[in-house]
This record gives C-alpha cells, structure tokens and sequence, in this order.
C-alpha cells in the first residue's frame, strides 16, 4: 500500500492538473477486456476520471511471486481509441518512468497516470505501454454497461446454451468453426442480412435490451448477447457431467484445430507464420509438435494425431493458451489481438472456455537450487501440501464466486494441482543426497498423489513426468542386484536350451556364486543407504568366485545380456504392479522403458528384449510405437556408410598416449580451417539432442569455412555408426572418431573435459582457443566467427 506522503502528492497533482477542468465521465469500476504481458504481472485499471482537460487513470499491477518480480513503465505510454487515435501520457505518481522498479513485498504497486483527455465520446479504449516489445497493454477497458455499436469486430453468444455461436468482422463472419468470407452486406435501421461466399444467409435483428436475435441459414433463431469480456462469460446452467473421453489410448485418433490470430502484431510475425501446437507423447516421454501454415491474416486449419483426451499448449510464446483437448472433435479457436478475446468455438467446448476465463494460479511446487542444503525433504513436502491446499482453497473459491463452473472443470483442475504437486515432489529427489527420499515421504506421493491419479494419463503433460520420477525412484530405493538363484537360474536355462556348454569347474563356481549373491541381497535388504551399498557391493566383486563367473558371463555373452535386460524390464514391472496399476498404464510404462533404451543404444533391442516386449504389451499404440522405433534401428543398421570420408580410423595415432599431441594430430590436415570440437557421446542425451539439430547447425554456418570434428565418449562402434546415419552427419567437412578409451580419455584430459556435450574452437594454425563456444546457441556462434573473420 502507498504511504501518506504518496498520497498527499497524488492528490495535489491531481488538484493541479485538474484545476477547475469539467468531469465527463467517471468510471468507478472499469473492465478490461484482456492484460497482455502475462509474463511481467497483472495490470489493472481501478478507476477511469474523464475530464475535458485530461483522462486520468488509476492502476494497480500485482505479481503472484513478487521476489525478484520487476516493472517498468515508459513515458512514451498512451490511450488509444478504436479509430487509431493516440492520447500520449502526461505525468504519473506512484512509480517512476522510464526506470526498472522491484516489485514490493506484498506484490502489489498502486500508481497513477496522466494522459490527453479522450473525447466524451469514446466509450472504449486501450492502454498501451509505448511501442516496445513485450510492453503492458491493457485492451478493451470500459465500464461494465458498455455495448458495442454496430456489429462489425464483435463476437455474440446464444444466451440459451451459453456457447459463442457466431462473430462478425469488416469482411469476415465466424460460425460452425470456420471462418467465411462475405460476399454481400446490407444494413438497415441496425438490422443486418450477410450472405457468404458459399451462399449462406445470416439475419442480425435489432439491439433491444442489449441483446440480438440472429439466424444462420435455415437454423433456428437464437438470441445473443455481445461477448464484451476477454472469455466467454460464465455459462447459464450447471454441466454435472464428469470424466473425459476415454478411447482406450486408440492408434490412429486425432483432433482438428482450427482458428484465426487475427490482428496479429507485427512483432508476433516475426515469430514465423506456422502455428504450433504441443503436447506430451506418453508413450516415447518426450514432447511432440504439429505444424500449420497460417494464411496473411492469421487463420490456419491443423489436424494432428491424439492417442487420448490431452493437454495441449497453443502456440507457447505467441499465447499462453493450454487446454484440454478430446480425440475427434473439432475446436475453432479465435484470439483477437484487436479485442484481446480468446474464444472457443465447437459441439462440446464449455471446460476450454471455463478454462480460459478461470485460470488458477500456480502453486509453489519447486524444489529449486536454493533449496539445496537448507530445505529437508519432508519440510518440502510440508511446503507443497501447503501450496496445494491453498490452490484447492482457490478453487473452491472461484467456485462460490462462479456456481455454474462445470464439474468437469473442477475435477480437471483439482486432478491437475494433484500432478503437479506430484511432479514437484518427486522432481526435488535430484536435489537431495544420492537422490534418496525417505519412505514417508514415498509413501505420502503413493498413498495421496498415486492412488488419486486421473484418467486418461494424459490428460496432464505433467503426469509424463511424474510417472517417470516417482516409478524411477521405486526402483532406485531398491538394491538393483538380482538373487543368485535367479542368476544361476538365466545360465542352466540357456545351457538346456544349447546355447552353452559349461565346464565342470563352471558348474562349480555357479554353485558357490548362489549363496554368496543371496547373502548380498539380504545384506541389501531394507535400504541401508548409499554408502554402505557401495561397500557391500564392491566387497562381493572382489571376491574370486564373483570374478570366475563374471568372466562366465562375459563368454556367453549376448544371449545371457538378453535375459539379463529382460529382467530388468520385469524388475520394472514389479514396482509397478507393487503400486497398482490397470493395464494401460502398464502398456505405458513398458514401452516407455523400450523407448528409453533405445536412446541409450541407438540401436535395436536385443532378440530377448524386443521379444519380452512384444509378448507383455497388449495396447496397440503401444506395441506399434516401439515396434517401429525397433524398425527404424534395423533399417539404420542396414545402410553403409563405410565408404564415407568422414569416418576416420585411428590409424594414424595408433602408437600415441598423450591427448595434445594426438588432438594435434587428427586436426593437421584441417589447418588453414577454423575446426569446431564436439565431445559427445551416444549415451548422453543432450549431446545427442544437439546433433539432432544439425542441420539447421551446418546452413546457418557454412558461410564460415568450417570443419566439425566429433570426438566419441565411450560409445560402441554400432551406436556411434547409428547415431550419425540417423541424423545424417556425413559431409566433406564432417569427420568422426570413435577412438579406443584410453586415448579418447588423454584427449578429454588435456580439453579438462568436465561435461558432456563440450565443444572447442580451434583456430586456423591449430591453437586451441579460449572463447567459450556451443553451437546449440547459434547467435552467440554466428557473433564470435563474424569477429574472427
């Protein structure tokens, strides 16, 4: 809150600059269509004076997370009306121009501003934060009779169902999801006819009471109210339907988008002219995107695959949209950068809308790096029981306040503040002492977040995560280490079946391995912590019975690696099934673990695994993602490129030991270049993320006379092969090496290699350089080779 002083000083300027000035209008409690800059904080106009000699507002801006939340609002701020016409502002109190204020404590800054008076009679306007990117606008803002005149740029809804039937524009009219070019307009004594380019009739009757009947075609009538708010108002009668769509996670299934950022500023093209969509593949765990062209107005029509009812984000970044979305049907989504209204149009849309208009704040469910050291995990856990209490407590807020919310919109939100504690809890376990979590605090995510788990599972792309963390520290809080007879058990079993033959003396030591690999187990029993595991196992593979039958191991080789992954693919299962779970879930986790190894490898799974898989899996969409993923591997191993010049061998270093002379080495040929070093590995996943995009990499670049040298890290020959046929990383000025451990290491020593991916400039004479460099930042890239050349 401002001090008296502020106070006093708002009132002598305001006093000042009114003087004897003659009061228009008043506006004691004005609405805005819509705040942009969700990213900065919520502005809002509190009060509107309109006088014949200034337009003063009075503001408030809030932030949800006021620590080191700042503002900053600019001189060159203004009023504009609905014709284009500026009202530049004249003087503020509260906060100071042009200058980069902290948010306060509470979050929330009061403050007024000055403008040019707009003329009497304007009956909405917009307040714009000067002509800067990522500026506040405050669209739409008018007193709460307000009623639009005419009908062009307006949107109206059926007051029966609640639903936006229709929107009219200069040249355009919205219905049935698409938007429709007019062909003819008359008007006359404010009634309207329309007739469409493809021939249909659209009758507007007269406003009475702030309401229009309106006929589409051969429809019933339907009266409508203008929509005046950001959203579609709150909807006439209670929806108790509850649960959403439900296909069985069907293959094949998708869901059409179609919509019109209309008015779109020029600073939002810049972003490109696709529209994006996002959303999370639960299958793979990883996110997918689809992709439509939008027209030079802003309109585009996209149909993607959705395995089941899903979370989607909407063009991240241009809006800030995330909804709901259900396989089959059609949405027609408008956002109106003239108006500020984001609407949804279609048969069944009422939760995207509700959505839209009442948004819950996020709670506190991180665990950040400041935590680290200060906070235990049962006070976090104490922390996000809090925060999800307070969302529930808002909810059950908004709901009082809204009656007629559906229920589907309060069990979709009440599940999805459950996930996201969920997330949260289990994400904190990588901040915490050899990522160990103690059991009640295990036991609290099964008992309350777990068994409470929303249906579908994707209908949260949070839940993606959780399952991955929570089912993983399930695992992780269990010894690893099979039981001797089940080991003992893979060995025989594959010496019936003939695929080895044991010696005496290896029948012997097998034997005497079983009870020594049961006793380590008991030994591990009941999670004795990380550093006594560490001593027991390293205590066992010292001993010489251990080492006989590891060298056994390594004989038989593949087939034994076969049963030995499978059971890691059971273990897996177990703690699944431990916690309870129905069959699609557990579709979903095994293929999820296949997809995980797959980027491990890059290469297809073992016989005995691919087999396990496709006997346990009983979801078609599952089985036919991992399925193809396995394909891809195969058809990977098939094409030859031994032929390539890019793949070097280490012939040429053979005999040498120390990592700078061999780098000098294998860089000589390329002197006279600038060399670009990439030390990655097939088993890193950022490093693999990163050469996926280089393509775009080597066209933003080749302006520079590059050569991209890849250094290996521990990688088998046939995944290293895999991963550079997969994304296509052969070219006259690409080289590989994959060299032996030992000299891989002495160069990653000498480079003080510390993580991976880690890149290297070398210069045209061969001098390493010390400029810090990544190519996965292309402009800081594309900034040092312009100095260098």
């Amino acid at each position: 809150m401002m001090n008296k002083t502020i106070i006093m000083t708002m009132a002598l300027t305001l006093a000042a600059l009114a003087g004897q000035a003659k009061v228009i209008k008043t506006i004691s409690r004005p609405t805005a269509t819509v705040c942009l800059n969700v990213w900065q904080g919520e502005l809002r106009a509190n009060e509107v004076i309109m006088t014949d000699t200034a337009t003063t507002v009075r503001f408030t801006i809030e932030y949800q997370y006021p620590v080191g939340a700042s503002f900053r609002f600019v001189s060159s701020s203004y009023l504009a009306d609905r014709a284009g016409n500026r009202y530049p502002l004249r003087a503020a109190e509260g906060i100071k121009l042009d200058d980069w204020v902290n948010s306060p404590a509470d979050g929330k800054t009061d403050f007024t501003m000055h403008f040019e008076p707009l003329p009497a009679e304007v009956q909405i306007f917009d307040f714009i934060e000067g002509d800067v990117e990522g500026a506040f606008r405050l669209i739409g803002i008018h007193d709460d009779g307000y009623l639009p005149e005419g009908i062009t740029d307006t949107y109206w809804r059926d007051d029966a169902t609640g639903d936006w039937l229709i929107g009219f524009t200069a040249s355009h009219v919205i219905y049935g999801n698409r938007v429709h070019e007019i062909a003819s307009r008359t008007e006359r004594k404010d009634t309207y006819t329309l007739t469409t380019a493809d021939g249909e009739t659209i009758r507007v009757g007269r406003l009475r009471k702030g309401l229009r009947t309106i006929t589409i075609g051969s429809a019933a009538p339907a009266v409508c109210s203008p929509i005046t708010t950001a959203t579609l108002p709150d909807y006439p009668t209670k929806d108790l339907r509850v649960g959403f769509r439900d296909n069985g996670y069907r293959q094949g299934d998708s869901v059409t988008l179609v919509g019109w950022l209309k008015d779109m500023p020029e600073a939002l093209w810049k972003k490109g002219s696709e529209f994006e969509v996002s959303l999370e593949d639960i299958i793979k765990d990883t996110p997918e995107n689809a992709y439509a062209k939008m027209d030079s107005l802003g309109r585009f029509s996209l149909r993607f695959p959705l395995l089941n009812t899903s979370q989607v984000f909407m063009d991240w970044g241009r809006t800030t949209i995330c909804t709901v979305m259900e396989p089959g049907e059609t949405y027609f989504l408008l956002y109106d950068h003239k108006t500020g209204q984001q609407l949804f149009m279609g048969t069944d849309v009422r939760v995207q809308n509700e959505l839209l208009a009442h948004s819950l704040s996020m709670g506190d469910f991180s665990f950040t790096p400041d935590d680290r050291g200060k906070t235990t995990a049962m006070a976090f856990l104490e922390r996000t029981d809090s925060a999800r209490n307070s969302q529930m407590a808002e909810l059950r807020e908004r709901i009082g306040q809204h009656p007629n919310l559906s229920q589907r919109y309060m069990d979709y939100l009440s599940g999805y503040i459950l996930t996201l504690q969920g997330e949260g809890l289990m994400q904190a376990r990588f901040y915490m002492p050899n990522t160990d979590l103690p059991q009640p605090y295990m036991d609290y995510v099964g008992r309350e977040l777990w068994q409470k788990l929303s249906r579908p599972y994707t209908l949260y792309g949070c839940f993606s995560t959780f399952m991955r963390d929570y089912l993983d520290q399930l695992h992780h809080n269990e010894a690893m280490i099979m039981r001797g007879d089940e080991t003992v058990d893979m060995v025989r079993r594959l010496e019936q079946q003939g695929i080895v033959t044991l010696t005496a003396d290896e029948q012997q030591q097998l034997d005497a391995y079983e009870p020594l690999m049961n006793k380590l187990v008991a030994d591990l029993s009941g999670n004795p912590g990380r550093e006594k595991i560490d001593s027991l196992v390293k205590a066992f593979n010292a001993n010489e019975v251990v080492q006989k039958v590891s060298k056994l191991m390594v004989r038989i080789g593949a087939p034994l690696q076969d049963e030995l992954d499978a059971y890691a693919f059971r273990r897996h299962l177990a703690h699944l099934d431990s916690v309870g779970c129905d069959r699609p879930l557990r579709d979903i986790y095994l293929a999820r673990l296949a997809h995980r190894e797959f980027k491990a490898i890059h290469e297809p799974l073992r016989p005995g695994v691919m087999a396990f898989v496709s006997r346990e899996l009983q979801t078609p969409a599952a089985l036919a993602s991992v399925q193809a993923e396995h394909d891809k591997y195969l058809a990977l191993q098939r094409r030859d490129i031994t032929k390539t010049e890019s793949l070097k061998s280490n012939d040429n270093v053979a005999e040498m030991t120390e990592g700078e002379q061999i780098l000098r080495k294998i860089t000589e040929p390329y002197r006279g270049r600038l060399v670009l070093l990439d030390i990655w590995g097939t088993w890193c996943v950022p490093c693999v993320e990163a050469l996926s995009q280089s393509k775009e990499e080597y066209e933003r670049l080749k302006d520079y006379d590059l050569v991209y040298l890849y250094l290996a890290n521990r990688s088998s020959d046939q995944s290293w092969k895999n991963v550079i046929k997969e994304y296509d990383l052969v070219g006259d000025n690409i080289v590989h090496y994959n060299l032996p451990d030992s000299q891989q290491s002495a160069i990653e020593h000498f480079l003080k290699v510390n993580a991976f991916p880690t890149y290297r400039l070398i210069d045209r004479d061969g001098t390493l350089l010390d400029v810090d460099v990544d190519p996965r930042y292309l402009e800081s890239l594309v900034n040092l080779l312009e100095k260098m050349k």
